[in-house]
């Protein structure tokens, strides 16, 4: 099986732009099927790619990335995006993306707005989120044939020494995000599904209690919400919530 390395993509139809961050092990590719429905309703959409993803190594996620450059790279794609002469910018993220995407609905004055999938904020521990990352890392080196037993088990081994410091980093600013949920008066959209055994789908309902301008949407689904079942429901509301914003 030959994976596909996923790119950045920046689809261009629109004044009002819409910049789209991925999660945790995830890529640009789970943002492309919002992105090309906002495109064929005339918004553009910004999929940039977090440092270490993206490549053939879940250690370069680990080892590449950090909640520091991840930041730097959602206010450049912001920024970005701005010099494209955009007149309004929401900033919607998945997982990990939802943290940044609402640091960036707090803080970044260009942001008219945005929303979040699948937030791990207020959804206390990241057993799930580092369940899921083993669980990636080791179909990833699966597929690499030349990989013997001994070498996989050393790369994974090499995983799991790494992969508690990377979320109690990732918790540390989803808690610095968390205390200034109740500071937002831009509109703001919650898209969580309830069967998410990703985080904790209780969560969301604490966060819209604190974002007072927040519109919470729940679905009969697991955590991608961008790319399963739901998606179709999600890219809808996603748009009424932009035309009406």
């Amino acid at each position: 099986m030959k994976i596909l390395t996923p790119k950045p993509f920046y689809f261009d139809n629109g004044t009002s732009a819409v910049l789209l961050l991925h999660s945790f092990s995830g890529t640009s590719n789970d943002m492309r099927l919002l992105g090309r429905f906002l495109e064929r309703n005339n918004y553009s959409a910004y999929a940039p790619m977090f440092a270490g993803h993206g490549t053939k190594e879940p250690l370069d996620i680990l080892e590449l990335g950090s909640t520091e450059k991840w930041w730097q790279q959602t206010q450049a794609a912001v920024q970005y995006l701005k010099e494209q002469n955009k007149k309004n910018i929401y900033v919607f993220g998945l997982s990990l993306g939802a943290i940044f995407a609402t640091k960036a609905v707090e803080e970044l004055d260009d942001v008219s707005g945005g929303g979040v999938f699948g937030s791990p904020l207020y959804t206390g521990g990241f057993h799930g989120i580092k369940n899921a990352f083993l669980t990636y890392a080791k179909k990833v080196y699966a597929i690499q044939q030349d990989l013997t037993e001994v070498e996989l088990d050393s790369k994974m081994r090499l995983v799991e020494s790494k992969i508690d410091a990377k979320l109690t980093e990732i918790r540390k600013t989803s808690v610095d995000v968390s205390e200034k949920l109740a500071e937002i008066k831009r509109p703001y959209f919650i898209g969580q599904g309830t069967s998410d055994k990703l985080v904790n789908p209780d969560a969301a309902s604490k966060v819209a209690q604190e974002v007072k301008t927040s519109q919470l949407h729940l679905y009969d689904a697991g955590h991608v919400l961008t790319i399963n079942r739901a998606h179709n429901q999600v890219e809808s509301d996603v748009l009424n919530f932009l035309e009406n914003n």
